[in-house]
């Protein structure tokens, strides 16, 4: 499994993690069959201390990207809003999809 997350450290990137290691930076990378895993601890620390952290991760397998489908919608998480992903608009909770596409502008696409 590759799970996937937001590195704002490096210039807005997503980080590839397999196997508990990072092995990729990259600017778009596509993943099927995703669960949206939010680690409680780590969203409370986040929420006392003010400091983000890696809690949160999109968990799939990778595949090729291809561009965001026409019938995607939006996703995302924010510690502050939520304690799991949401689809957006709406705001609605989110903890599976079938592809999720991460693009190089920093937005997350799903397909449900």
């Amino acid at each position: 499994m590759t799970d996937v997350y937001r590195n704002l450290r490096r210039g807005g990137c997503w980080s590839v993690r397999e196997g508990g290691r990072v092995v990729a930076h990259v600017p778009e990378i596509a993943l099927r069959d995703v669960r949206l895993v939010v680690q409680p601890g780590g969203r409370a620390a986040c929420l006392h201390t003010g400091q983000r952290s890696v809690h949160a991760v999109a968990r799939g397998i990778r595949t090729d990207f291809a561009g965001i489908p026409p019938d995607a919608v939006e996703v995302g998480y924010s510690p502050w809003m939520a304690p799991h992903f949401t689809f957006r608009p709406g705001f609605s909770k989110a903890l599976v999809c079938r592809v999720a596409v991460f693009t190089s502008n920093g937005t997350a696409w799903a397909l449900l």
